[in-house]
């Protein structure tokens, strides 16, 4: 089976099915913002209590955190908080764990569509019941494996600059590395939530997803490929048009055009590609261990009532 047929068969999946999607992440973002709160509350607890006194504390805590994160997923994060230290790891982990494990409720959802044609939005929050521990772990060790070697090459660049930014003419070079090594192990990585979804530990699902892609490379990686080429379709030209032909703070014709392609193209991925991206590679997870059934028809039937 091609990779085609796989992300063709799950747009269709995901047309049908766009409102429990649209429920369900909305209902997911609910859940995070709330999650989030609740991971971040000790440390805010902690700047009240070192200066309960202080009506500022509790506002400048949250800054100091958001500040953090922000500088982690700027426009130059290499010579940001990578030359300030491993901080940023730390910043990123509590995130990356809660993504995962909304995600892998995502994927549960995809798993009952692919297999019995439909689903109810309400099922995304059964899923988060299941094998939490699993996917929270996914998350910590997303982080540990794309984000402590850029971390490094980061820091060793920003170094010859007494941390502060890229040598000169090291940002194309260091932008390419970083995309690549993104795209290569974020490949290696799209089967590893939908083994967790499976009931495999953590470890064991990361595991399966580096063997299953490395038996499987050019289904996987084809799919990635068109994944990754709509997001560089929708938001290349806003990225390049405002660096190199557009003044700071202005907004020409050209520009706004870009701004309205790249809303449009925001617009696309949320509600069609990225459910198309969970299916596809729920799917391929399912066909590549024997778990998907000869039955299933290649064109995905319809919903049911929601």
């Amino acid at each position: 089976m091609s990779f085609m047929e796989d992300v063709k068969v799950s747009f269709g999946f995901a047309k049908k099915n766009v409102l429990s999607f649209l429920l369900a992440i909305f209902g997911m973002l609910i859940l995070v913002t709330i999650v989030i709160f609740i991971v971040i509350s000790p440390l805010l607890l902690m700047a009240w209590l070192a200066n309960p006194t202080d009506p500022d504390a509790f506002g400048l805590a949250i800054s100091a955190y958001f500040q953090g994160l922000t500088g982690f997923m700027g426009s130059n994060p290499l010579a940001g908080l990578f030359g300030g230290g491993a901080i940023g790891l730390l910043f990123l982990i509590p995130f990356a764990a809660i993504g995962t494990w909304i995600f892998s409720a995502i994927y549960g959802m995809s798993n009952e569509i692919i297999l019995t044609g439909g689903t109810h939005a309400e099922s995304a929050f059964g899923y988060l019941r299941k094998n939490m521990l699993s996917s929270l772990g996914a998350g910590v060790l997303w982080s540990l494996v794309l984000f402590v070697p850029l971390w490094l090459i980061g820091l060793g660049a920003t170094a010859l600059t007494g941390f502060t930014s890229l040598p000169a003419g090291w940002g194309w070079p260091i932008g390419i590395l970083t995309f690549l090594y993104v795209y290569i192990i974020g490949g290696f990585l799209m089967l590893h939530l939908p083994a967790s979804t499976d009931g495999k530990s953590a470890l064991e699902s990361l595991k399966t997803s580096f063997r299953l892609t490395k038996e499987n490379l050019v289904r996987v990686f084809g799919a990635w490929t068109i994944f990754i080429a709509l997001i560089v379709i929708f938001f290349a030209p806003i990225a390049f048009y405002a660096v190199y032909f557009v003044a700071p703070g202005v907004i020409d014709l050209g520009f706004a055009i870009t701004i309205a392609w790249a809303a449009i193209g925001a617009f696309v991925l949320i509600l069609f590609a990225l459910p198309a991206l969970f299916l596809t590679f729920m799917r391929i997870y399912l066909s590549v261990t024997g778990k998907l059934g000869q039955q299933e028809s290649p064109a995905p039937p319809a919903s049911p009532d929601i």
